[in-house]
């Protein structure tokens, strides 16, 4: 009886510190990217969290995963943020792989960023059994949006000769897609890159990293 008594306190200390203490989200934008608007238009956003593992494996300055509903239609927004000669962001396509998706119909698409060309970014259907995601990314990175990271990488190396500081973001946003409503999910994604691009560069603009070690 003691025994039990004894752990019946150490579970409701543990409860009460719980709720006192909540565990902290590592993705849910805590520096940088707190900036980012937790509403796109009609898109309401809500913090998803990512293992400790796969945080740690990104190696970023800030992260941010989020889930954005506007009705029964749903997309997904990630931004791993580096800063200071840290490029950032491993290939977005292992991460599907690794989790049992097949990765096809690779290609560009055009989101309109509010420029006259429109922004390229990367595209790819992530597909595995009774599930199926569009997926859209690129890079950022201080004046510079493009789906080439070797621009970034060779735009934030100059930056950082020049001011001793940098920064370089990648983005990627993905919405499933329901059987035989591919044109409807490319539409939906397409809307909502829109709004990301022409929403998330200036807020990283605005927000200057700190200056290297020198």
């Amino acid at each position: 009886m003691r025994n039990f008594v004894w752990c019946c306190t150490l579970l409701g200390a543990t409860a009460i510190y719980v709720a006192v203490h909540p565990p902290l989200n590592l993705a849910a934008g805590r520096n940088v990217l707190r900036t980012i608007p937790e509403t796109f238009g009609a898109w309401n956003g809500t913090d998803l969290s990512f293992e400790d593992a796969v945080v740690e494996e990104l190696q970023s300055d800030d992260l941010l995963v989020r889930r954005y509903a506007h009705g029964p239609e749903i997309v997904w927004l990630c931004i791993v943020y580096h800063q200071n000669r840290r490029y950032g962001a491993h290939d977005p396509r292992l991460c599907y792989e690794s989790q049992g998706y097949l990765v096809e119909h690779e290609s560009s698409a055009f989101v309109n960023d509010g420029s006259t060309a429109g922004l390229r970014v990367d595209r790819f259907i992530a597909d595995r059994p009774h599930q199926r995601r569009l997926v859209y990314y690129w890079w950022l990175t201080q004046g510079l949006s493009t789906a080439d990271r070797a621009r970034v990488k060779e735009r934030m190396a100059l930056l950082g000769a020049l001011d001793n500081r940098s920064w370089g973001a990648f983005v990627r946003v993905e919405t499933p897609i329901a059987p035989g409503k591919d044109a409807e999910a490319e539409q939906r994604l397409q809307q909502f890159a829109s709004a990301v691009a022409r929403d998330v560069p200036p807020r990283l603009d605005a927000v200057q990293p700190a200056a290297a070690a020198r």
